[in-house]
């Protein structure tokens, strides 16, 4: 009996609002990868549900931002105080140590008597003035810096996808440096599809160039376009491959050497196989982002072993080194910049090295069967294996 219980396995109750178990699209489809990462760490893993309803949700965001200007619900005392009183009771029984990843509000209305563990990509430190361009009020900032140091102290380890947001629980909220944990993401496809590219670029042939993200403005869609024109300019054939974007800026339509893929949604198998498709079709990748806490995108890049050229800003210098798998530029740095930087590595010696150190950093840190390592070590490091 005793052998028994000693091999059991360590329950952890997963806080979420959204179902890690069936919702391929929460957080871009980290919410369900991170849960299998977690099992495969060797842990079972329990469902908390905190949602509470999406009228009540919608009452509570309304009431927020009409108290505090531009307040994200996420940050709401109130907010998660009923998120948490949402949750059964019973659904706690049996849990070892409990996982919330994304909102810290819910931390402290947690039971104190299980230990917790927060994972996130950001501190609402570094998001105001950051993501957040809108003017927010000091009161709806002083409230969410509140609902966020709450949390983070709250927690027994605070695990960050980055160093830049793990610098931030340390140095922005005072946490234990030595509770506080940089384990970055994975590439969220399937590992059956994450085939290394081998297409091969030789000199004076065109070179396709890949633009994936949602948000045209702050991913520098305007910039990745005006790079791929000063390349062909410059007698270099290049072509660019925008995918994510639901629709094209006008200015932009019909353009010879833009080729638009439009949104692919990854939970359509149809749209996921073209998406996949598209890494083996493309020799670099290109995402001039404005901000940026822990893309996904680069570890996928990196699983193909496809070449990235972005900025050095935010959380990417954890998953872009430069002449590894990619280059980072400054954050001041024009379309003209990254035109010569790409024109600089076009060469057969210079994108096998990055498709190589692409391919080993995934292995190394930028996938999730990595990601179960560095959880189970972590673990295991704090008495909680």
């Amino acid at each position: 009996m005793e052998k028994r219980m000693e091999n059991r396995k360590k329950v952890i109750g997963y806080v979420s609002e959204k179902n890690p178990f069936t919702d391929r699209k929460a957080w871009s489809g980290t919410i369900f990868k991170i849960r299998e990462g977690i099992e495969n760490a060797g842990y079972e893993v329990k469902w908390i549900c905190s949602y509470p309803g999406s009228v009540r949700k919608f009452l509570y965001r309304c009431a927020a931002k009409l108290r505090y200007k531009h307040l994200k619900v996420n940050y709401s005392q109130a907010y998660s105080r009923l998120c948490a009183r949402c949750i059964n009771e019973d659904d706690y029984k049996g849990c070892d140590y409990l996982f919330v990843p994304c909102i810290s509000g819910i931390l402290p209305y947690l039971p104190k008597d299980i230990p917790t563990i927060f994972y996130t990509d950001t501190t609402h430190r570094l998001m105001v003035g950051y993501y957040w361009k809108k003017s927010l009020s000091p009161q709806a900032i002083g409230h969410g810096e509140e609902c966020e140091r709450a949390g983070i102290l709250r927690a027994t380890l605070n695990l960050r996808s980055s160093r830049w947001a793990a610098d931030s629980v340390v140095n922005d909220y005072g946490y234990d440096p030595k509770k506080t944990y940089v384990i970055e993401f994975g590439a969220n496809i399937d590992d059956a599809d994450l085939v290394p590219n081998t297409r091969k670029y030789t000199a004076g042939e065109p070179v396709t160039i890949l633009f994936s993200g949602v948000e045209w403005k702050r991913k520098g869609g305007d910039i990745a376009v005006e790079t791929v024109r000063l390349l062909n300019e410059q007698g270099i054939r290049a072509r660019l491959v925008i995918a994510g974007i639901r629709e094209l800026p006008r200015q932009y339509e019909g353009l010879p050497y833009i080729d638009y893929v439009g949104f692919l949604n990854k939970n359509d198998p149809g749209q996921y196989r073209r998406y996949v498709q598209l890494w083996q079709e493309v020799h670099l990748f290109l995402l001039p982002t404005q901000a940026e806490c822990s893309a996904i995108v680069y570890c996928e890049a990196s699983a193909y072993g496809v070449p990235i050229f972005t900025y050095d800003t935010g959380g990417t210098g954890d998953y872009v080194i430069d002449g590894v798998n990619g280059y980072k530029l400054p954050p001041a740095a024009t379309a003209a910049d990254f035109a010569a930087c790409i024109k600089r590595n076009l060469n057969t010696a210079s994108l096998q090295t990055l498709h190589e150190g692409g391919r080993r950093l995934y292995k190394e840190k930028l996938s999730w069967p990595a990601w179960s390592r560095r959880f189970r070590e972590i673990m295991e490091e704090n008495g909680m294996g």
